[in-house]
């Protein structure tokens, strides 16, 4: 009955003209293709398949890989869960338990599927496949109600994605091709193999495709690595570069040779004795040898020595210091990933202040990206799942994540403490299951009453003397001390 007058109420009016329109697209998304190949980026360097290598190279590197590991836990900590729209009926939260019930009945857990959706940070985009079964225990499930549920989800390495197929107008994608160029045993996936591709076509009704910060409807992606590419190269050279200064700081070979062996006119017996110990300087200062063993030849004139050797000490100062613009560009790559916080104090400087913020603005990025996957989970795996069931969408449950950061017990309870003593806002159940959720409580269900009378007086909406501190202007709240004068020291953590 209320479903009916919600939809009455949202009938046209009498009289009220409705105007005509399509609902055929008519403009494009502008995305730059050719031949399932996605030539949105400028830079070769980003395209792909040529963008695979610079992946793996940057994952090698140690400032983007302690990032990438920060970025990994944090996102790996945070829990999911499934939960019902509000005001649901008793069958939208039965389906929605039987969802939750759904993530920890796969052949794989929900967290190794949550490290493996962080890759998409990388390459910019990440698939998955949707396995399917039959819930009964002889399919391998631990329930036996005969829903169909998620055998696994299955990862798809980016760096098989062969082309990208739209439809005619290029605005909807259809499928994906996976290659199997790197893959052992093909002979075994003949029948999954397109005959006139050669590849695997992915349908993307039964894909998870993350992507991150897409634009224009381009299913790659924009990897956080792109920001990153020029200072990562510049640090690389310069790594590189300093190394090789070490190597070769074992100071100058002079070898002194009589003039005629210089002149215009030396024979070419001369010629080849000076390029020999040109040759043997190259290779002493690259390191490849290490002394020089030569006979001894005297003027039998002077009866001096005809060649003589000597290692000069090098003991000029550099101009530039390297490691200060390594810092530098390490900093660089730290702070376009939101993780600037791991330099915090190695350099001596820092306060609690800064990190708190630094650690606040790694919690938006978190945030934002824990967004993606969400949206990918509802929009994609939460339809799937009610599709398969044949379950109408109008009271279709979410999946939700959690808290990023650990909530600090002592400040949320100051707070519930003081808007409940006050009566700013009322006992309910939503409001007590985030109180036993920060507690690390299981939640009740949310048509359960609240049992008011195993309340206190002040959350059970009864009258407080909270406001009493306003009775007197020395402050003295409800103390019956006539040389009360509250604590106005330091000490008081309060009064800082």
């Amino acid at each position: 009955m209320p479903k009916r007058g919600k939809k009455a109420s949202l009938a046209p009016d009498m009289g009220v003209p409705i105007p005509r329109g399509s609902s055929k697209e008519l403009g494009v998304s502008g995305l730059r293709m050719s031949d399932g190949q996605i030539l949105a980026e400028v830079q070769r360097v980003f395209r792909y398949p040529h963008f695979i290598s610079v992946v793996r190279e940057m994952r090698n590197n140690p400032t983007v890989g302690a990032a990438m590991n920060v970025w990994r836990m944090a996102m790996a900590r945070v829990e999911w869960d499934v939960e019902a729209p509000p005001g649901a009926s008793k069958k939208a939260q039965a389906r929605a338990e039987a969802v939750r019930s759904m993530m920890s009945d796969m052949d794989h857990s929900w967290s190794q599927f949550i490290e493996e959706v962080i890759e998409y940070l990388e390459y910019g985009f990440k698939p998955f496949e949707i396995v399917g079964r039959r819930r009964l225990r002889r399919t391998g499930s631990k329930h036996n109600d005969g829903l169909r549920g998620i055998r696994k989800l299955a990862p798809r390495n980016p760096e098989t994605i062969a082309a990208w197929r739209f439809d005619d107008s290029g605005s909807e994608l259809k499928y994906i091709e996976q290659s199997l160029s790197n893959t052992e045993k093909q002979h075994l996936l003949e029948d999954r193999v397109d005959k006139t591709s050669g590849n695997i076509h992915l349908d993307v009704k039964k894909l998870l495709l993350f992507t991150a910060s897409s634009r224009n409807g381009n299913p790659e992606g924009e990897s956080i690595f792109k920001n990153i590419y020029l200072a990562h190269k510049q640090m690389t050279l310069l790594q590189e570069q300093e190394l090789l200064g070490i190597a070769g700081d074992r100071g100058l070979l002079n070898i002194g040779l009589p003039p005629r062996y210089l002149a215009e006119d030396a024979s070419d017996s001369e010629k080849a004795v000076v390029t020999y110990f040109q040759q043997y300087i190259d290779k002493f200062h690259r390191g490849e040898l290490k002394g020089l063993v030569t006979p001894r030849f005297y003027d039998p004139e002077s009866k001096q020595p005809i060649f003589t050797y000597e290692l000069i000490e090098s003991k000029g100062v550099v101009r530039y210091d390297t490691e200060s613009v390594i810092k530098r560009l390490q900093q660089d790559i730290l702070q376009a990933l939101c993780v600037d916080i791991l330099k915090q104090g190695a350099d001596g400087g820092g306060s609690f202040s800064l990190a708190e913020s630094k650690t606040r603005i790694l919690t938006l990025a978190l945030l934002h990206r824990l967004g993606e996957i969400r949206s990918v989970l509802n929009q994609q795996l939460m339809r799937w799942i009610y599709e398969q069931n044949g379950w109408e969408m109008d009271e279709m449950a979410e999946f939700v994540h959690g808290e990023v950061e650990t909530i600090d017990l002592d400040t949320f309870s100051k707070g519930v403490q003081r808007l409940w003593s006050v009566g700013a806002i009322e006992m309910d159940r939503e409001a007590a299951n985030r109180v036993r959720f920060v507690l690390g409580l299981s939640k009740k269900p949310a048509d359960e009453p609240i049992d008011t009378e195993a309340l206190p007086a002040n959350m059970s909406q009864q009258k407080t003397r909270a406001g009493d501190g306003m009775a007197s202007p020395t402050g003295n709240g409800t103390s019956q001390d006539p040389f009360g004068g509250g604590d106005t020291s330091t000490s008081n953590k309060e009064n800082t």
